[in-house]
């Protein structure tokens, strides 16, 4: 005779985590002969009373004296959120090949809750396979948040160069640039405080403003002579004469400046001789052969019985210092000399450039820096013998003071 019997509800728990589950049921087989079990598995909305869920049990042949875990032909998934609010129930026919009725077998009610799954244990350290080239790589395209460490880019300098997506702008950023500037078309009033040039394409009556032109012991300048380069028109030549220590200058009034920073000139020379010649220029106050009493300057002369070497000089009240190296320049060549004060005067620098640009000598000095008396600016060649000689080309000349002046 059939004795089946349900004996309990594997699947689901009294509190099962919010997944999917497949219901199991036990069922016991206790009579002497086997059967073939079938049946169905219920789900309800306990507030309700609505089914949302039924399913047939897996057709199972159940031999005597044995026990069994039946499942459900599909899966539950509960519907979120999480919920208190459900029961399930089973049925089931069991039938023999003895001759007999069915037999029907039901378990009442069985209620269980719907919980969030907890964490879980922290997982063993597998940062590995998270990292590049584990099995479970991690990609951060498109990810929100911030990295720990900085990333390099990939390269993307077009997007900021000009026409880029990103163009930069260098307004009003500080710093200089790698790169000389060309700067854009301005006046000299665009300059801070004070400029003067003169490429001295035309000047008259001895007269390039602000600097006036003239003769030392019977030396003369000259204008419009030599021209020896399509890149230096319009210069100034000085040349000496038979008397002793002669030749010429260009100079601004020798009690016309007083230094208290940012000051700045270049000039641009051609020399033709350097023996016995001796040449001073920047910020100055003599009008001779003779040194200068006050100023910040280079010198050109004989050091050391070698003929045209240059020195960065300052004076104050005749008291002079002069840098520790120099440089040999060479005849027939194009130079360009400068001489700058920093902001507050208590540095100049004496810097040497190739016709090219290329700085070939650089030195500073930090003593003697005439900043409580006058001086005056120029260029001034004259040469100690007695044979009348072409000293020097004057291409360009400059006087600046970058500084804001109160007026």
């Amino acid at each position: 005779m059939l004795d089946v019997r349900i004996t309990g509800y594997i699947v689901p728990l009294a509190e099962q985590p919010q997944a999917s589950l497949t219901p199991v049921i036990s069922v016991e087989n206790v009579a002497d002969e086997d059967a073939l079990i079938i049946g169905l598995i219920r789900i309800y909305r306990d507030s309700t009373g609505l089914m949302i869920y039924d399913s047939r049990l897996a057709l199972t042949l159940l031999e005597h004296h044995t026990t069994a875990n039946i499942a459900a032909l599909t899966p539950f998934d509960p519907p979120a959120p999480a919920d208190d609010d459900y029961f399930i129930k089973a049925d089931l026919i069991a039938t023999s090949h003895s001759p007999g009725p069915p037999l029907t077998v039901s378990l009442g009610a069985w209620h269980f809750d719907i919980k969030t799954p907890p964490m879980g244990e922290a997982p063993a350290g597998h940062h590995g396979t998270h990292e590049d080239g584990g099995s479970d790589e991690i990609d951060v395209t498109n990810l929100p948040g911030l990295l720990a460490d900085c990333q390099t880019p990939c390269a993307h300098h077009g997007t900021h160069e000009n026409g880029g997506s990103d163009e930069m702008s260098l307004a009003d950023l500080s710093g200089l640039l790698a790169d000389q500037q060309t700067p854009l078309a301005h006046y000299h009033d665009k300059h801070l405080g004070l400029f003067y040039e003169t490429d001295w394409l035309e000047y008259s009556a001895g007269l390039a403003d602000p600097w006036r032109l003239l003769n030392i012991a019977s030396g003369t300048h000259l204008y419009g002579i030599h021209g020896i380069s399509p890149n230096h028109p319009g210069h100034l030549t000085i040349r000496s004469s038979t008397t002793a220590n002669s030749g010429a200058r260009a100079l601004i009034y020798p009690t016309q400046i007083m230094l208290g920073g940012s000051e700045n000139t270049d000039f641009i020379l051609y020399i033709f001789t350097t023996a016995s010649t001796t040449i001073r220029l920047g910020f100055h106050n003599t009008s001779t052969h003779a040194d200068a009493r006050d100023g910040c300057y280079i010198e050109m002369a004989q050091v050391g019985g070698v003929d045209g070497v240059i020195v960065g000089k300052t004076a104050n009240n005749s008291v002079r210092s002069t840098t520790g190296t120099n440089y040999t320049l060479a005849i027939d060549t194009w130079y360009r000399l400068r001489v700058a004060l920093n902001s507050d005067a208590t540095l100049v620098t004496f810097t040497l450039f190739a016709e090219n640009g290329t700085q070939l000598w650089q030195d500073t000095l930090a003593t003697n820096i005439p900043t409580a008396r006058t001086t005056g600016h120029g260029i001034v060649a004259t040469n100690s013998g007695t044979t009348q000689l072409y000293l020097v080309h004057i291409d360009y000349q400059n006087l600046a003071i970058d500084r804001v002046l109160v007026r």
